[in-house]
């Protein structure tokens, strides 16, 4: 079972989604943004496998303009050499890579024009899976789109509209739930009509039955009609994982993924061999984190090092459990790994605390106040002053920014390899 994220690593200096506007559109600006974009993807691949994360989604934005009339460019050529590269890479290490469209392709809309540019884009996101010659387990995952006054025609019509796909974008293409229009039986209806995977999204599904947590029972039964849209050739089902923001709307991701819930999730996928693509902020930090956890690694360096990374995030929440946590770290207690990780969910969930982020923001200076200039500890002293007097968030962030900038400026390694200035 892999477990994977989202198009943008945050611990790394590296992404696959640069772009520049239409207006400024030549071959000159084409060629050195894909360049960037296709380099850092081989970097980020490199950077995963390291973590063991064998799943990554590749962002639709990696060929800007790609089926915008303006572009002719046959980037495929263009940049053969990068695509042999990567596609390389992902077939020696078997990781596996998808696509995911934005909202406005939308294959089942009444507008002839928004089918066709659809059809386009769908066809960019299949030539570029196609570029990097990987089989066709990797795939480009879509909503069903709108109802427009008429699920019943708007389903009729999405059978319809994808008879003109290309044969290798009907082999790539697979299909989500969504929280608004279509759930999954939905999903599993024109999916099995058309002879294509479905892919289950749990968050999607809550809120869409108006659930406030994952009924496992349920979602077994979910999860076997879903198995069997899967053909050999698809590679393992895959499904999107992702927890409810618990102070955002209904629908919006978590900051972090809370391992409690996705250890009893993960029991219930074993038996289908599934591969998760966390949908998450932090992004790789949460893949890392499950990763870890199901490994369950007892070496003590590793958990040092883990709690390295998160003890100034824990320490600005919430004092008294970074010293827990710390003594948790240097036990010899059973499954502490997992142990370790929910102690680390618990703290970061923590409200704001005035006095323990003063107190972290001067332990995390101390890095640096040997090192800085007069201007510098001035401008330093300045903000924290009037974070004291009062700490709304854009002081919070602004008085973080700086301290970001002066670790990044005298090289404090030790800082910037942690999570401080994540959470």
């Amino acid at each position: 079972m892999r477990i994977g994220y989202a198009c943008i690593p945050i611990t790394i200096d590296a992404k696959n989604s640069r772009s520049f506007m239409l207006k400024n559109f030549s071959y000159e600006k084409f060629y050195e943004i894909c360049k960037l974009n296709l380099q850092d993807l081989y970097s980020i691949l490199n950077y995963n496998i390291s973590k063991d994360i064998y799943m990554f989604r590749i962002s639709s934005d990696i060929i800007p303009f790609a089926s915008h009339p303006i572009n002719n460019i046959k980037w495929w050529n263009l940049f053969k050499e990068e695509f042999y590269k990567c596609g390389n890479f992902i077939k020696e290490n078997n990781i596996r890579v998808s696509m995911h469209p934005g909202q406005y392709t939308v294959l089942n809309s009444p507008s002839e024009v928004v089918v066709k540019k659809s059809i386009q884009d769908i066809e960019y996101h299949t030539k570029f899976l196609d570029s990097l010659e990987v089989d066709y387990s990797n795939k480009i995952v879509l909503h069903l789109g709108g109802v427009y006054n008429n699920k019943l025609e708007a389903m009729k019509r999405f059978k319809n509209n994808f008879k003109y796909l290309s044969n290798s974008a009907k082999k790539r293409l697979v299909l989500e739930n969504d929280e608004r229009n279509y759930d999954i039986k939905d999903i599993l209806s024109i999916c099995n009509s058309i002879y294509v995977p479905a892919v289950f999204d749990n968050l999607h599904h809550r809120i869409k039955m108006n659930k406030n947590f994952d009924e496992l029972e349920e979602i077994k039964e979910i999860l076997n009609q879903v198995s069997c849209t899967w053909m050999k050739e698809d590679g393992n089902i895959k499904i999107h994982y992702s927890n409810q923001n618990p102070y955002k709307k209904p629908g919006a991701h978590s900051q972090f993924i809370f391992l409690d819930d996705f250890l009893k999730y993960y029991d219930l996928l074993k038996e289908f061999d599934a591969d998760s693509m966390l949908e998450v902020k932090d992004k790789e930090i949460s893949a890392i984190k499950c990763i870890n956890s199901l490994k369950e690694i007892h070496k003590k360096s590793f958990l040092y090092d883990e709690w390295a990374k998160y003890k100034y995030s824990v320490m600005e929440k919430n004092y008294t459990l970074y010293r827990e946590c710390s003594k948790l770290v240097n036990s010899n207690i059973e499954n502490k790994t997992i142990k370790f990780y929910n102690f680390i969910d618990k703290s970061l969930l923590n409200d704001f605390d005035k006095k323990n982020y003063k107190n972290t923001l001067l332990h995390v200076y101390g890095y640096v106040k040997d090192k800085v200039t007069e201007k510098e500890k001035a401008n330093f002293y300045s903000i924290y002053k009037d974070f004291e007097k009062d700490s709304n968030i854009e002081l919070c962030k602004k008085i973080k920014k700086l301290l970001h900038r002066l670790c990044k400026k005298y090289n404090v390694d030790y800082i910037l390899n942690s999570y401080y200035f994540i959470y």
